[in-house]
């Protein structure tokens, strides 16, 4: 195939992402854009970028999942390379339009917009059969600038079994983590709404969807998150509207049996009102939360220092250390 390897615009713990630029009447076909976003791995360390590719063929028809355009392998620098060609975003992420505008959130037509097409995009996923797993702020794209797509699809998993196996263990990133996917490892279509309404408040207010005091273990913040009452603090109607508001306490629900799903909340007067675009997109009692703390803790004393790093996405919250 006809391309060439530009500009390295991120990494990650087995791949990295580049710049690509496509020779129009090349063998990638007619429908590649001249720029594409080539996400790469060693190819002995391709298992999750090879699901990745599979799943978003899986969901090409979404206008709100970001496009693969096909996949090679590469032989450079002597190291064999698995790529996968994807839907260049050349606006980056929500984070970065959010750290861009001096990180106080977006305008909230903006917001609604925004919301409004993540949730197509979960709509679209949750009726495959499908829970993303790992919905923030860094996971989702701005295409041309404008258009908010979803992302990175290797942490779903598929509801219904099949070939994408559950290993059984924590996926995501916990600052933007249902309770019940930290507190017990299980991941339902909810569990993406909760993180849905913790990526709204990112949107909104530019901070953390998490305040901590400084320092603060990961066991506290896990404790915190999937055992506690505590739900993320939700602005008042002097900051936000009262749809809004309204919006979030529907995705910040504890019990996720009780908690909206995607299709309900395109529904929700806060993404249905007149300036969004169609088209944009607890314990319960004191042993039980000691038997909590002793799981999490034993969980987490094997190798929380390396998983620190790669689930937790702290913005301006009190810097979180290992136990």
């Amino acid at each position: 195939m006809h391309w060439i390897r530009g500009e390295t615009l991120g990494r990650g713990g087995f791949a990295f992402v580049s710049k690509g630029t496509t020779q129009q009447d090349g063998c990638l076909g007619n429908n590649i854009p001249p720029i594409v976003a080539v996400k790469s791995s060693k190819s002995s360390h391709s298992n999750s970028l090879l699901k990745e590719k599979k799943l978003l063929d899986r969901f090409n028809n979404c206008p709100f999942i970001i496009r693969c355009f096909g996949d090679e392998t590469t032989l450079e620098d002597g190291q064999e390379l698995y790529n996968i060609f994807l839907e260049y975003a050349s606006g980056g992420c929500l984070a970065d339009v959010i750290k861009s505008c001096g990180g106080k959130g977006l305008p909230e037509p903006v917001v609604k917009n925004h919301t409004r097409s993540i949730l197509m995009a979960l709509s679209h996923m949750h009726a495959l059969g499908y829970v993303h797993c790992d919905i923030k702020p860094h996971n989702v794209l701005m295409v041309k600038g404008e258009t908010a797509k979803l992302a990175d699809l290797g942490s779903a998993i598929n509801m219904r079994g099949g070939d994408d196996e559950d290993d059984g263990g924590f996926r995501g990133t916990v600052l933007y983590a249902a309770p019940e996917s930290i507190a017990n490892q299980t991941y339902v279509p909810q569990s993406d709404v909760w993180s849905l309404g913790c990526t709204l408040l990112f949107m909104l207010t530019g901070k953390s969807p998490w305040k901590f005091d400084n320092p603060t273990t990961a066991v506290d913040v896990m404790m915190t998150i999937g055992c506690s009452d505590q739900i993320p603090e939700i602005p008042s109607t002097k900051k936000i509207s009262k749809e809004a508001v309204d919006f979030l306490k529907k995705c910040f629900v504890k019990d996720p049996r009780s908690r909206f799903t995607a299709d309900m909340l395109l529904d929700h007067p806060f993404v249905k009102a007149r300036n969004a675009s169609p088209h944009a997109g607890k314990c319960s009692s004191h042993h039980h939360h000691h038997h909590h703390h002793r799981y999490l803790t034993s969980r987490l004393s094997h190798g929380i220092s390396s998983l620190v790093p790669s689930c937790f996405h702290v913005v301006d919250s009190a810097a979180v250390r290992p136990v």
